[in-house]
Parts: C-alpha cells; sequence; structure tokens
C-alpha cells in the first residue's frame, strides 16, 4: 500500500497528547492506530469518522491529508461532474486516456477511470459493455464495509449497469450508513445516490425499482437539499408524465439562471420520451 502524503491523525493526536493506546481505546486497539498511522490500513467509514470526531478534523481534511489537492476524489468527482453538466465530451475522454494508459493501476487509478468512463457513458444514455459491468459486479461483490471511496465509485458508475443488479449493493449502502452512528458524516453522496439511482431506474423504464426509490424517499424520511429536491420535482414528473411537475422544475431552473441544468433537463427528456 503507497504511504500516506501526509499524518494527519498522528499529527492532531501528539497535538493533544494522546497515545496510540489512548486513541485506540476509542477505534479498537493500540495495534490500529498504528497501522492507519503507518499507512498500513485504510479505516472503514465509521472508523474514520470516530477519528475524525475525536482530533477535530473534518473528514475531507482526512482524505485530503491523504491523497493531496491534485488528488482528492471528492475534488476529482466534482470536476466530472462539471464536465458532465457542460458535456465536455473531449475533455472525458482525453482524461479517461490519461487513467487507461497509466503506468500505475492501482485501485484509485481504477476507480477514477472508471468514474470517468461512467460520465461519458452517462451523457449517452448507454449501458456498459458486459465486460465492464463485470469488472464493476466483482469489485462490489467483495466490499463488507462500504468506504466513501466505494460509494463514489458506486454513486458515478451506476448509470452504466442494470439497476435490477444493483439494488443488493444500495440497500447494502443504506443499511449501513443508517445503522453506523457516522449519520452526519457524508450525508450528500448517500442521497446524491439515491437521486442518481432514481433517474437510471427511470432512463431504464424500470417501473418496480423507480417505485421502490420514491418510497424510500418518502418512509424513511431523507433529507435532500435543494438541488437534489429539485432533481426528484423534475424526475418524478418524468415518472408520473406530471407536466406540471416537470415545468415547475423548468421554472426554478430558469429563475435561478442555472442553464446547465436546464440543458440537462432538456437532453433527459428529450431521451426519455423518443425511447
Amino acid at each position: 500500500m503507497r504511504e500516506f502524503k501526509s499524518n494527519i491523525i498522528k499529527e492532531k493526536r501528539k497535538l493533544r497528547n494522546m497515545s496510540q493506546a489512548q486513541l485506540g481505546d476509542i477505534v479498537g486497539s493500540q495495534a490500529m492506530v498504528s497501522r492507519i498511522e503507518n499507512g498500513q490500513i485504510l479505516q472503514n467509514a465509521q472508523t474514520i469518522f470516530i477519528l475524525c470526531n475525536k482530533l477535530e478534523i473534518t473528514v475531507e481534511e482526512y482524505f485530503y491529508s491523504i491523497f493531496g489537492p491534485d488528488q482528492n476524489t471528492t475534488t476529482f468527482r466534482n470536476n466530472l461532474d462539471k464536465l458532465y453538466m457542460q458535456g465536455s465530451i473531449d475533455e472525458l475522454r482525453k482524461i479517461f486516456s490519461h487513467y487507461k494508459h497509466h503506468k500505475s493501476l492501482d485501485i484509485e487509478t481504477k476507480h477514477r477511470m472508471l468514474m470517468v468512463q461512467s460520465t461519458i457513458y452517462h451523457l449517452f444514455f448507454q449501458s456498459a459493455d458486459e465486460i465492464d459491468q463485470n469488472i464493476l459486479f466483482s469489485y462490489f461483490d467483495k466490499i463488507i464495509n462500504w468506504r466513501l471511496y466505494d460509494i463514489y465509485l458506486f454513486e458515478s458508475t451506476i448509470n452504466m449497469l442494470p439497476v435490477k443488479k444493483t439494488k443488493s449493493y444500495f440497500l447494502d449502502i443504506l443499511s449501513q450508513y443508517n445503522s453506523e452512528s457516522n449519520v452526519m458524516c457524508y450525508p450528500d453522496i448517500i442521497t446524491n445516490t439515491i437521486i442518481k439511482y432514481l433517474e437510471t431506474s427511470i432512463m431504464q423504464k424500470e417501473n418496480n425499482i423507480t417505485t421502490f426509490l420514491l418510497n424510500k424517499l418518502e418512509m424513511e424520511k431523507i433529507s435532500l437539499n435543494t438541488n437534489q429536491q429539485l432533481w426528484k420535482l423534475f424526475l418524478t414528473g418524468i415518472y408520473y408524465n406530471n407536466e406540471k411537475k416537470i415545468k415547475e422544475a423548468y421554472n426554478i431552473t430558469e429563475y435561478l439562471n442555472d442553464v446547465n441544468t436546464t440543458q440537462l433537463f432538456d437532453r433527459i427528456l428529450s431521451y426519455y420520451t423518443k425511447k
């Protein structure tokens, strides 16, 4: 496993005059803390949240310290979202080619290559071929505890997979998220995953999955941010063929002068009605 760029856990622990044993009492053991600080393991989401809370750092700061400013997964994902919104297919293909020909195809490089590939698929409403699907299924099948990077990968690649085959992964993520004590750790990525899954189920016209997701959103009282609420409004409008909801969604984007989202709405609506 590659070395950490900086050791924020060790640095913050020493600043607070805590021993490895003291921190180990909170997260499991002194040996675990030692392995974390030496870069021998990447802990699960719950442990990350506990460490960050105890050492008074954000989860983002933690991952930033490991991968650095140019390799931060959240930043990378946000950049892909921006390119998707802009429809920058040439730039996406250039990034994909860079990762595909990378000299070291480690887990991070594989993650990013698949995330870029999925963004390209998303632009054209295409599913991956059987080989690429099996690569993802093989990876997801081995996950016991979904780490942040795993959830990012799943959220980014939902659209290139059949939604019927990804339901078990989605439920696994939702169950882990609901059962752990890290409910404030990264809620946005969970809700983004639900919205992306909802969109994919509608595009694939898998009505059972769509109904299931809409019920989840209502029954579990999942809190959506403003942008997610807008997408829910638009997607439910498409699913129920409710022109009033669709028009309301467009009116909001017009009020916000959000040209990119309006263009995405146009693209999705055009594809769905022609399919």
